[in-house]
This record gives C-alpha cells, sequence and structure tokens, in this order.
C-alpha cells in the first residue's frame, strides 16, 4: 500500500502540548502490543514523560506516551 511503512500507515499526531483543554481523540501503542484509543479532554502535558493526560468520559486520567502515537486529532463537540 502507498505510504505505508512495513505494512504499517505513517504516524500523524495534530495534537500539541498547546491544545490543553480541547477535546482529541489518539490511537497509540501498548507496550504488550496491542493499540489503545483515547477521547476526551486534554487535561495537560507532561513534558518529563513526553506524555499527554487525556480526561476521558467515565473521568478517568488516561497517559498517552507521545511516541506510542499512530493518529491524534483535535475534534470538535
Amino acid at each position: 500500500m502507498p505510504g505505508t511503512v512495513g505494512g504499517m500507515p505513517p504516524r500523524q499526531n495534530a495534537v500539541a502540548p498547546g491544545d490543553v483543554g480541547k477535546r482529541v481523540s489518539f490511537q497509540y501503542e501498548l507496550p504488550n502490543g496491542y493499540v489503545g484509543e483515547a477521547v476526551g479532554i486534554l487535561e495537560a502535558w507532561d513534558e518529563p514523560a513526553n506524555t499527554y493526560l487525556v480526561r476521558n468520559r467515565d473521568g478517568e486520567l488516561v497517559r498517552v506516551p507521545a511516541l506510542g502515537v499512530r493518529y491524534g486529532k483535535v475534534i470538535g463537540r
């Protein structure tokens, strides 16, 4: 497939640390090789850990490592 690397589509992350307070969506790789998803409000950017902190609809704080992000975007409500 054109535009893929090793059968995987290229990574696309349009979320920046300055997007704190906005609604975001991430698809990211977990350490065990599975893929996780996080949708919610970007609460914070943890610079030392290079990690996004997303509050999901259940009120849980989800840690999304920036290096593992496959897709990330700011979304409307």
